[in-house]
């Protein structure tokens, strides 16, 4: 295929759109498969365990994530991951908002709540946590849902625990970002078989790389 109708059809692709970065918004709209990464700073509980002698590597991970009251309906999946996406391990699922009670300093009463905890092996604890940071992803599997405490930012809303040997410690968030991909568009007109058949396969290649999180949906987590 020439260069010049590889341009042309390459253009008439959608391209993939950049991550959003909504770290200090306190609302975020999520269409259907859309999913907020959250980066975790995890270091500090390998610091933590070392002064208690306790592995460095936790064994329990939790989490609560609120929204204003009731907060949104629809299903939603939660995943830790590295910051390469290589080890995925999948919370028990899928999670709704429940009814909770929030007590802050700049808010306290009724919101809606995810949440939801998992028990790691050693050997995948120590695949996750290797490193200085995590990723908690929690993706929308429903209709659009507007997220997000109005008296907090994305990452205020999020509480993560690392727990090991009666030893718990905080998971503070350092980014937050919402991957909102373009829809698939069609395959430009094309002028021959040829071309059709090499406008497809430049679409599926684009299509399989357009989505982040779907592709990590496929791919299977490893076992908590």
């Amino acid at each position: 295929m020439g260069s010049g109708v590889a341009a042309l059809l390459a253009a008439s692709l959608p391209l993939a759109a950049s991550p959003i970065n909504v770290t200090n918004q306190t609302t975020a709209s999520l269409n259907t498969d859309d999913a907020l990464f959250f980066t975790l700073a995890t270091y500090g509980f390998a610091v933590d365990a070392a002064a208690f002698g306790l592995s460095p590597y936790p064994a329990v991970v939790s989490f609560g994530f609120v929204s204003s009251s009731p907060g949104p309906g629809g299903l939603f999946d939660a995943m830790l991951e590295t910051p390469s996406g290589s080890v995925i391990a999948a919370f028990p699922g899928p999670l709704e908002f429940v009814p909770a009670q929030y007590q802050g300093a700049y808010y306290s009463g009724p919101v809606g709540e995810l949440e939801a905890s998992f028990t790691l092996s050693p050997a995948l604890s120590q695949q996750l946590f290797s490193g200085a940071t995590a990723v908690l992803v929690l993706q929308n599997l429903g209709p659009t849902a507007s997220v997000g405490l109005s008296s907090y930012t994305i990452p205020q809303d999020l509480t993560v625990s690392l727990s090991e040997g009666g030893l718990t410690t905080g998971s503070p968030v350092v980014e937050a970002t919402l991957d909102d991909p373009p829809p698939p568009g069609g395959v430009p007109e094309p002028g021959s078989g040829w071309l059709l058949a090499g406008g497809a396969a430049l679409c599926w290649a684009a299509a399989a790389a357009m989505k982040r999180v779907r592709r990590r949906k496929r791919q299977k987590p490893n076992a908590a």
